[in-house]
């Protein structure tokens, strides 16, 4: 009997482990931001800020597996990414005049964080570098 109650407990456990969080509240273009740039990391969380919190500048948070986390607008446009665990942001994620900017002045650097702000936006390089854009991405000043 003891054996029947450790095997479905571990059942249990090993599912609610393995399982994908679900991204169906997501807007569309947030899932085709996901699976375009982020298709080989699962999805361990999605939270989903309501209305009423107008402080907050994101209307979803989605965490991956790999630590890294994205936050959208209620259209479902990327706000920010960030790297919980200096695990490198993809290039393909980036604006690409952020990306030309990054291969050209800092061509082995590792991004961990990108924001975007309302007139700016910043990336942050593993080494405590940070980097501000303009909106249109281009080049303003280091940090």
């Amino acid at each position: 009997m003891k054996k029947v109650i450790v095997s479905a407990f571990f059942a249990l456990f090993s599912v609610g482990i393995f399982a994908q969080a679900n991204t169906s509240n997501l807007p569309g273009t947030a899932k085709d931001f996901i699976n375009q740039h982020f298709s080989g990391d699962d999805v361990q969380e999605v939270k989903e800020y309501s209305t009423w919190q107008i402080w907050e500048d994101e209307k979803y948070e989605v965490t991956l597996a790999n630590g890294i986390e994205l936050d959208f607008d209620e259209n479902g446009n990327i706000i920010e990414i960030d790297s919980q665990n200096n695990e490198a942001i993809p290039m393909s994620a980036l604006p690409s005049k952020i990306t030309s900017y990054l291969q050209s002045n800092y061509p082995n650097a590792k991004v961990i964080g990108w924001e975007k702000q309302d007139k700016e936006q910043e990336v942050e390089l593993a080494d405590g570098t940070e980097l501000e854009f303009d909106s249109d991405g281009n080049f303003r000043k280091i940090d």
